[in-house]
């Protein structure tokens, strides 16, 4: 097997260059520019304590705003205002199936439409605008808004599902009417 060693070191050397390369050069973690996706959660921002609406338990891990463009694997675009994008840990700890929804979950310090996650760039990010979760399931989202540039973004109203409290009821869980508003200042992308 003399040939079998030489593609060997070849190929283990490819891998080698080709790690390295992409040390160098590919794509960060989404802090080196204002257009990445956001980390879980910044050394300077803490995720909230986890706030319960309906049968879901909400986490904000993270709230950026300020920033100048949204990137995804088919379009970019900038903001008509500015950009905050949130990530949003669910958690439905039910054993049953509930709904989370995108457009419920609203950006305090801003009214009307705006307030609500932009279709567009969340298209770009390829978010899911409904999500049937099961049982005990956990999962992170990632939520952008295009708001005025001189918003004064106070937190994140989020808002659960209003199915009925147990398996046998037919007797709603309750929600909150606006949302559960779980306070956040938000971190300022330069």
């Amino acid at each position: 097997m003399p040939t079998a060693r030489p593609v060997h070191l070849v190929l283990t050397a490819l891998t080698a260059l080709t790690a390295l390369a992409c040390v160098a050069g590919c794509g960060g973690d989404g802090d080196g520019g204002s257009t990445g996706s956001p980390s879980s959660a910044s050394p300077s921002q803490a995720p909230s304590r986890p706030h319960k609406d309906g049968h879901l338990t909400f986490t904000v891990l993270s709230l950026r705003c300020g920033i100048t463009g949204v990137t995804g694997s088919h379009a970019d675009a900038p903001p008509q205002g500015q950009f905050c994008s949130v990530r949003l840990r669910v958690e439905n700890k039910d054993p049953n199936y509930h709904v989370y929804e995108t457009e419920r979950q609203h950006l305090a310090g801003v009214t009307g439409d705006r307030a609500r996650p932009d279709s567009f760039a969340m298209a770009v990010r390829r978010q899911s605008e409904k999500v049937k979760m099961g049982g005990h399931t956990l999962m992170e989202v990632e939520l952008w808004y295009d708001v005025p540039k001189n918003a004064e973004i106070t937190g994140l109203r989020v808002s659960g599902d209003n199915d009925p409290s147990s398996f046998t009821s037919t007797v709603p869980i309750g929600r909150a009417p606006n949302g559960v508003l779980v306070p956040m200042k938000p971190v300022v992308t330069k």
